[in-house]
């Protein structure tokens, strides 16, 4: 049975403002695009997308440190490495899709598993 959105924001911070402020903490410049037209917008997610946000930008954190790498990341896995233009057009999205769309790269460049030997029929 799944965890109720409200039981795992308060696992993470004792109150949903808390949890707002960690998200923010973790949505510094070198990652995060502001798109909220004021600091009310934060206060308006549910803790479905906080916790989603608190998790997404705990793990890109430690692996990226900026929003550029990522990129680089997403266009080398991609093919398209030297590729200026598809970066640029790339840098307009929002974390979590650049996120979601380097782990699809990546699994679509991953080594193919060989297939298994069909065992011989019986006579």
């Amino acid at each position: 049975m799944s965890t109720a959105p409200i039981a795992k924001a308060l696992t993470l911070a004792a109150s949903k403002s808390e949890l707002v402020e960690k998200v923010k903490a973790l949505a510094t410049d070198a990652l995060w695009i502001n798109r909220f037209a004021t600091e009310d917008g934060w206060t308006r997610l549910s803790n479905r997308q906080l916790v989603r946000l608190h998790a997404l930008l705990i793990e890109v954190g430690a692996r990226f440190p900026s929003r550029a790498e990522l990129i680089g990341a997403i266009a080398t896995a991609e093919g398209h490495g030297k590729d200026a233009d598809y970066k640029t057009a790339l840098e307009r999205h929002p974390l979590p899709r650049l996120w979601d769309h380097l782990k699809s790269a990546e699994r679509r460049a991953r080594p193919k598993k060989a297939p298994r030997a069909k065992k011989p029929a019986k006579a």
